[in-house]
Parts: structure tokens; C-alpha cells; sequence
């Protein structure tokens, strides 16, 4: 399912030095008019706040891990909220913003986990719209060490 994925420790010996290249393909996409798209991973995005991409569930072991996406939006899509987030269900960090040009965007979220976790990506629109089109074109994950403690300032 996902090119240059990478299997659990306990499942064998992990890669972790090479890039994984996780596919457009490779994701779910909200299928609201599927069937009038070119490719499934370009829509219109008018209607509701939503989820419009998630996945791929993919088992990686505990660490510290970049995630690198490239995201297109046209010039009325450009003008809403989006969310990009990396991690788990229950365990992800994001990054909130409005594109405001039509035009190819890279975005790059790190986050560390202690134990392993099935990662995913998710790209939700968090204000409804009246339209626009949107691209998501797939995703690279990379590893970057150990999972550092995390540091909390005492606020006294």
C-alpha cells in the first residue's frame, strides 16, 4: 500500500534512514461527487467544515518524525481555513492556516511519540465554503532520531 513503508521493529528490520513516500492513493478523501472528479484527490470543496483527506495508517516505531505535504488550492479554495495535522487519533499536532493566493503550498509538521503508533495525515477544512478546488498530492515522512523528553517550563 504505501511506497517505502516501513514495518515494526518486532516484524523485522526497519529503515529508518530512508524517506517514505506515502502515495495520494495511499489515503481516504471525502467522496462527495467522486464520480465528476479527474483524479480522486482533487475536489470541490464547497459545503460544510469537514475532513477532506486521512490515512494511511501506517505503523511506525517511537521517535522523532517529519511529515511533508504538498497542497494545492485554487483561488476561491484559498480563502478558507484549513487544518493540516500529523500523528495519531489521539496523539497529533497541527498547524492552522488560510492559504490566501491560489497556488502550490508546502507544509512540514514534526512530532515526537514514545511508543509506536499507526500514523496518520489528515487535512480537514474548518469553515464551511462555497466552493473551490482542492489538491492533496500525497505526503514524505521522515525519520529524525530518538523521541527527546518533553520539556515543561515550571511556571512558578
Amino acid at each position: 500500500m504505501v511506497e517505502g513503508g516501513l514495518i515494526l521493529p518486532d516484524e523485522g528490520e526497519a529503515d529508518l534512514h530512508r524517506p517514505m513516500i506515502w502515495l495520494p492513493e495511499n489515503f481516504w478523501y471525502d467522496m462527495r461527487e467522486a464520480e465528476l472528479r479527474e483524479r480522486v484527490n482533487r475536489m470541490d470543496v464547497a459545503g460544510r467544515a469537514r475532513d477532506l483527506v486521512w490515512g494511511p495508517y501506517v505503523a511506525l516505531p517511537a521517535g522523532r518524525w517529519r511529515v511533508t505535504s504538498r497542497l494545492f488550492f485554487d483561488r476561491w479554495a484559498c480563502r478558507h481555513r484549513f487544518r493540516f495535522e500529523f500523528g495519531s487519533s489521539k496523539d497529533a499536532v497541527h498547524h492552522e492556516f488560510t492559504p490566501g493566493r491560489e497556488g502550490l503550498y508546502e507544509l512540514s509538521l514534526e512530532h515526537a511519540w514514545a511508543n509506536p503508533l499507526k500514523a496518520e495525515v489528515r487535512v480537514i477544512m474548518v469553515e464551511s465554503s462555497l466552493g473551490g478546488v482542492f489538491e492533496f498530492e500525497g505526503a514524505v515522512v521522515e525519520f529524525g532520531g530518538d523521541a527527546a523528553p518533553s520539556a515543561r517550563a515550571d511556571p512558578s
